[in-house]
């Protein structure tokens, strides 16, 4: 929040005449000041709740001997306040980038008129080069129209067989397996195989799928991945500086995990713990490293949890990026180290010294990912006592280029302290604390705002939560015996039990992946009051683990008026399912094996199949995986042919190298505040409401492709099999608008 002198003054002139008393004098009116105590406790109220409901409003009132209609105008004011605030700063920001476009539009049209080419008047070619030009040219076009005539005839071929649409199926029975482009004879291990098979989009969208509005005439291109990028060299100035800055950031955390109140201070809405930052200004750094238009905005938060991993194998987890991935595969999109900094430190504070690039994200394609390059310090204080800290750096001579946007988030000295107990377990004491320069704002959908600027967004709380679930996996993933709580079925080993949770491990991550939906396609036609509408994403796979070749992903977010763990449990019940999954057939599945991936045994991967016996979808099983926590969850699935699925869990097949595509679901609570998250064990799970996102994957093209590819039918495809998938959940979960 905007702590300068002048917002203050425009806070204390536009906001405490909130409220107006009435006399029996009907043309005088007397207002009321509030006092400074009640400013700043109504200012510290509006930080976590500017929407209190009628109760808060009562107990606040109460609580500041203010009537509730005086809170409820006050809060009103303030709101209209801070909208007018914002509206300031984007108008400022889309001013600022109106300048730069122009700027780039003039150098474009300069450098246009000092091109060099015949027509223009440069130096003309060679005959002898202009005739082998033309030779070349002749040659690669005689070969591309034989190329078209092949892929021409096989696409006619394919077309043959029609799809009926996903509207046409009866309720009663659920989706057809046609609907994601699947033939009725077979039930091909990709999710949703086909080649240029369409169904016929809605009247509605017709408009927006030709091909002059989607603008897509060939498959996107696929780009270098950071994994796979060479950096340069660091200078000695760059390494000085680092080491530098590493060990201020030591020391700051050191100073925030040994400090209470008044440093840290506890929400009184739900029990939320973050930084005061008068209070940290006043001990630590005042530099504002993002800059803006406007004053950047802090977020701040500590969280305790204890883990079931001993602290030497939780360091070294957390100091190698592929490890540190599968810690948190749905928070690190991608992480790598960029370069290994030998100690400087002669006395021992600083053992390990890495600078590593990450990308962060939350689970849905409304929410673009947040960019770091960050300091990652390890520090051993004592025997089993470790330090954790990270701090973002960006060397000035160091040549590197964001992914997405010019960074605009900080990662100001944040870290966690690892304490081993004796049992095996380890204490873990988390603090995030990042700097956001609120320009990131406009580009978030207004379902995922409260939870971006909230700790349930990038928060210690969704860190710790994390950890805490996946150390569990990994712990009951390593055990040598079959537990008696797993259902063992068609899985006869232990190793094969160990197969199957390393492929759904490794579906929840790819899944987690392909929801930043780079190169989004939107229907924001179909957007409504409480659904983000369906973005579609293109994509080229050459990676193992995968189907090789052009994929289209279709995701939408939607809020629902249910707890998440209802939700949850729908998606995971194997009573309705064959109403909304596609992969059924609309025949009900069984369940063929189940392992327990966590404490809470609704958290498994388990196998399913269709329960007929007479039908070839027999030759087919559904791999899932599926998580609840406190703060939401995931159900992720994907079909595998039998043959496929006996390999890897008898071990014939590597489990790595089995190629799935997987689709799913991510549940995340509402963080709207709420008592319930401080008092429950639960965190509130159990109350509220949710934000679901589903998304599909759908393999439309092998490794090779013809420029004649319809992809905007086979988008068109997908969003009408989504929406129609969306609209079935929501009859049945009794959600309908």
């Amino acid at each position: 929040m905007d702590s300068s002198p002048e917002s203050r003054n425009d806070s204390s002139s536009d906001e405490r005449e909130t409220s107006m008393n009435i006399s029996n004098n009907k043309d005088k009116k007397s207002y009321h000041r509030h006092s400074n105590h009640q400013i700043q406790r109504l200012e510290a109220y509006f930080k976590d709740c500017p929407h209190p409901d009628e109760s808060q409003r009562r107990q606040l009132g109460e609580e500041l001997n203010l009537k509730p209609k005086q809170i409820k105008f006050w809060f009103q004011n303030k709101r209209t306040q801070a909208k007018t605030h914002s509206e300031k700063a984007d108008n400022a920001s889309l001013r600022e980038e109106n300048m730069r476009i122009r700027e780039e539009n003039e150098a474009l049209q300069a450098a246009l008129k000092s091109v060099l080419c015949p027509p223009c008047g440069g130096p003309s070619f060679e005959r002898h080069d202009r005739e082998l030009i033309l030779h070349q040219l002749r040659l690669e076009n005689a070969h591309l129209k034989q190329e078209y005539e092949k892929l021409s005839s096989h696409l006619k071929q394919q077309r043959a067989n029609s799809l009926p649409n996903v509207d046409a199926i009866p309720y009663h029975r659920g989706p057809s397996s046609s609907s994601y482009g699947l033939t009725s004879n077979s039930f091909p291990a990709s999710y949703g195989s086909f080649y240029n098979h369409s169904l016929e989009p809605p009247s509605s969208s017709r408009g927006l799928l030709c091909r002059e509005n989607i603008n897509i005439t060939t498959p996107p291109q696929p780009r270098i991945p950071i994994l796979q990028r060479h950096f340069n060299p660091l200078s000695q100035m760059d390494k000085i500086m680092m080491f530098e800055k590493a060990t201020k950031a030591v020391a700051e955390v050191k100073g925030l995990i040994q400090m209470e109140e008044p440093m840290w201070t506890k929400s009184t809405i739900d029990g939320r713990i973050f930084i005061d930052q008068a209070n940290y200004e006043k001990m630590f750094t005042k530099d504002i490293h993002v800059k803006g238009p406007t004053p950047p905005r802090f977020e701040s938060s500590k969280e305790v949890v204890v883990v079931s991993m001993d602290a030497k194998n939780l360091v070294d987890m957390f100091l190698d990026t592929e490890k540190w991935a599968r810690l948190f595969p749905t928070i690190v999109n991608e992480a790598k180290t960029i370069h290994v900094l030998e100690p400087m430190d002669r006395q021992g504070h600083i053992s390990s010294l890495k600078l590593i690039y990450e990308q962060l994200h939350i689970l849905s394609p409304l929410v673009p990912p947040r960019e770091y390059m960050i300091l990652r310090c390890c520090q051993q204080m004592e025997g089993d006592l470790w330090l954790i800290v990270d701090v973002s750096c960006h060397p000035p001579n160091f040549d590197f280029d964001f992914e997405l946007t010019a960074p605009s988030c900080y990662k100001r000295p944040s870290g966690c302290l690892i304490q081993g107990l004796p049992d095996g377990r380890s204490k873990v004491t988390w603090i995030e604390h990042v700097e956001v320069y609120d320009k990131a704002r406009i580009q978030v959908h207004r379902l995922y705002k409260d939870l971006l600027f909230g700790d349930f967004g990038y928060g210690a709380r969704r860190w710790a939560i994390t950890l805490e679930r996946i150390c569990e996996r990994l712990s009951l993933s390593s055990i040598s015996d079959l537990p008696i709580t797993d259902y063992i079925g068609v899985v006869k080993s232990v190793e094969g039990r160990r197969n199957v949770m390393s492929l759904g491990e490794r579906m929840v991550k790819n899944f987690a992946r392909i929801l930043k939906m780079e190169k989004k396609i939107d229907f924001s036609q179909q957007s409504e009051t409480n659904n983000s509408g369906v973005r579609v994403s293109v994509r080229v796979n050459t990676e193992a683990g995968e189907p090789c070749g052009l994929i289209l992903c279709a995701g939408s977010s939607l809020a629902l008026p249910l707890p998440p763990i209802q939700v949850y449990n729908f998606l995971r019940s194997l009573e309705n399912r064959h109403q909304w999954d596609v992969l059924c057939h609309g025949i009900p599945v069984t369940e063929v094996a189940c392992f327990s991936t966590g404490t809470d045994h609704t958290n498994s991967v388990n196998f399913l199949q269709p329960s007929s016996a007479t039908m070839e979808s027999n030759e087919m099983m559904i791999l899932q995986d599926g998580f609840i926590d406190a703060l939401g969850g995931m159900v992720v699935y994907a079909p595998v042919d039998l043959q496929t699925a006996y390999a890897a869990i008898s071990g014939i097949t590597d489990p790595s190298g089995v190629a799935i595509l997987p689709s799913g679901f991510t549940i995340s609570r509402d963080s709207r505040p709420s008592a319930a998250a401080a008092t429950e064990p639960n965190g509130g799970r159990d109350h509220g409401s949710t934000l679901l996102t589903v998304a599909f994957q759908i393999l439309v093209s092998g490794p090779t492709y013809s420029r004649d590819l319809n992809l905007e039918e086979s988008a068109a495809s997908v969003n009408t099999l989504i929406s129609s998938t969306v609209q079935r959940i929501k009859q049945m979960l009794n959600c309908d608008d």
